[in-house]
């Protein structure tokens, strides 16, 4: 695979990025060394504040897609020194305003009216800009406080490039480097330009924060603001204002006087039921996205207070998708603690990730293996999930899993961190020859946060009695669904089918076997390898003759027909180069390729 040209320049930025300010190291861990430049005296000295400061701007230079890398890269300090993870967390919600002009011209555009008509009121500085658009306070006619997001202009055109190059950028990596060979590059490019698009689209974030709103209207803690529908558009989007607070500024007096445990413990449940059981969650609950909403805070209703609350005797008709979909949350909500107290609130929808229901089984089971250290159980699944590539040793892999597991056995209560492990379940699996889907670095990617996020909320909180007693309920649930009536019905069924078709699939064997007609195929792992080795040892075997026979002939000759015996001698000499020469050829590239592959 070579880059298309014009892409060349936009390589040398994007491996600069890595092999200056301060990150050689970094690129070399992730195999870039081959290609990119050997690193100057400037990053001799390593990590540095004013590197990372720089880093952070350069990201915000070359385009929203880099601003996106640098929020992913803020999320895994297992790569980055503390110092970078530090500033690159500042893209989360702090990045270059759009001009008002901008923000009220593509609302009037998408809502077809002035500002003026359609707001109340309508505060001209952001509250916050991010990497695809800005949100800013404003007020419905009808006194309602909300929040309206409108996506930066001209952001799909340069996304566009970007995505297209950072595919061609997979495919170069896949072929050139060991970091490429062992890691799905491809499908998480794919699995980012999945994210973005539906992030671009605020009609599809919208439905997402109304689905998540319903699925998790079971936990009367979580608060997640309802979408305006009529207020919104392909780019712009409309909600309820959650007026909050960080977790980041709450003071320890607040911590003292309100109990924050059960909150943790909810947000935890929470997100275990989007993963296991729905297969779709929000995939990025960084703590900008998520406010503590203390009781005396004026905010919108959950699902919960709604049903508690609302003395409506007749309820109104639900005529759009997104008002179904709010009825139905309000029907399924839980009833409201008596100790209810602090909650939590979740925006920003625009990044989820949804499970296969076969990988969504297999999760299960690596997060129950994790949580009872089990790290036999958790490399079996792990190896199930992946791919082996040459060189994957079992054994090795193994003892390299129930290791790491080992060392987290002993932590103390809140020490353990679900993402962090699963991050360096990640990492061994690359080391070692083992490729894993690109969703499980997503889900990786989710914990982290989610574990970021549970300590912030309470330091003493540990998610692994939580996800133990999930597992239990979830095999629970599943054994009394499989051993219902209808379940049974349809094993018995299915028994019965196969009893009645066994003895003519019996009789079909017998048949061909008396007929001589039985055929069987059998696969044999790596058997082209083998015979195109056979083959190369053979041409050279011959070619190797031919040019003795000529050499015998040729001094056969010399005393009768010189000049063609001197022929023969010349070309005996140039053929027998020319073999030295391919084979020394053909020996190195191999040797090249077998280790990218290794």
């Amino acid at each position: 695979m070579i880059l298309a040209p014009r892409y060349l320049p936009r390589l040398a930025a994007t491996i600069g990025l890595f092999t200056r300010y301060g990150l050689a190291e970094f690129a070399k861990q992730q195999g870039l060394q081959g290609i990119a430049p050997e690193p100057g005296e400037e990053d001799s000295e390593g990590p540095s504040p004013e590197k990372a400061c720089a880093f952070r701007k350069r990201l915000v230079e070359l385009g929203p897609a880099y601003i996106k890398l640098g929020q992913v890269l803020s999320t895994r300090p297992d790569l980055l020194p503390p110092v970078y993870i530090t500033e690159l967390e500042k893209l989360q919600d702090d990045v270059g305003e759009i001009a008002f002009e901008e923000v009220e011209r593509i609302i009037e555009e998408e809502l077809q009216g002035r500002i003026s008509k359609l707001f109340s009121e309508f505060s001209e500085e952001p509250l916050g800009s991010a990497s695809l658009g800005q949100v800013h306070a404003a007020a419905l006619r009808d006194g309602r406080s909300v929040v309206v997001k409108v996506q930066r202009p001209h952001i799909r055109a340069a996304l566009a490039d970007d995505v297209a190059y950072f595919h061609q950028l997979a495919q170069f990596l896949t072929a050139h480097t060991e970091a490429g060979a062992r890691i799905d590059m491809v499908g998480i490019i794919q699995q980012l330009e999945r994210a973005l698009a539906d992030e671009l689209d605020y009609r599809i974030e919208a439905r997402n924060a109304a689905t998540f709103r319903r699925s998790l209207s079971e936990f009367p803690r979580i608060l997640i603001p309802k979408v305006i529908e009529a207020y919104t558009t392909e780019r712009v989007l409309t909600t309820e204002r959650i007026r909050g607070t960080k977790m980041a500024e709450v003071s320890p007096l607040v911590r003292i006087e309100h109990d924050f445990h059960p909150v943790a413990d909810e947000l935890t449940r929470a997100y275990l039921k989007q993963i296991t059981i729905d297969g779709h969650f929000h995939a990025d609950p960084h703590p900008g996205n998520v406010f503590v909403v203390m009781p005396q805070d004026q905010n919108p209703w959950t699902p919960s207070e709604v049903k508690a609350l609302n003395r409506r005797q007749i309820p109104r008709t639900a005529v759009t998708p997104l008002a179904r979909i709010e009825r139905q949350a309000q029907e399924d909500a839980a009833p409201q603690p008596d100790d209810m107290d602090v909650k939590l609130a979740l925006i920003d929808f625009g990044m989820t990730a949804r499970l296969s229901t076969a990988l969504r089984e297999q999760v299960v089971k690596l997060l129950m293996d994790i949580a009872d250290n089990r790290g036999d159980d958790a490399a079996a699944v792990l190896v199930e999930i992946g791919e082996q590539l040459p060189g994957f040793d079992r054994a090795d892999y193994i003892s390299a899993i129930a290791a790491l597991m080992a060392r987290n056995y002993d932590l103390a209560v809140g020490e353990m961190q679900t993402g962090k492990v699963l991050y360096e379940l990640i990492d061994i699996s690359y080391q070692r020859s083992l490729r894993l889907p690109a969703e499980l670095t997503l889900l990786a990617k989710t914990l982290f946060n989610l574990d970021g996020v549970t300590r912030a909320i309470d330091p003493t909180y540990s998610p692994i009695p939580t996800i133990r007693e999930y597992g239990n309920e979830i095999a629970s649930e599943r054994a009394k669904r499989d051993l219902n009536p209808r379940r049974l019905f349809q094993l018995a069924t299915a028994g019965g089918d196969l009893l009645m078709a066994l003895p003519h699939r019996l009789d079909l064997i017998t048949e061909r076997l008396a007929a001589n007609e039985l055929e069987a195929k059998i696969q044999i792992p790596q058997l082209l390898e083998v015979m195109t080795g056979m083959q190369k040892v053979a041409n050279r075997i011959f070619s190797g003759l031919v040019v003795g026979a000529l050499i015998v002939a040729s001094a056969m000759l010399m005393p009768y027909r010189r000049s063609l015996g001197t022929a023969g001698f010349v070309l005996s000499g140039i053929l027998g180069l020319w073999m030295v020469l391919n084979i020394l050829w053909t020996d190195r590239r191999a040797a090249k390729k077998a280790k990218l592959t290794s």
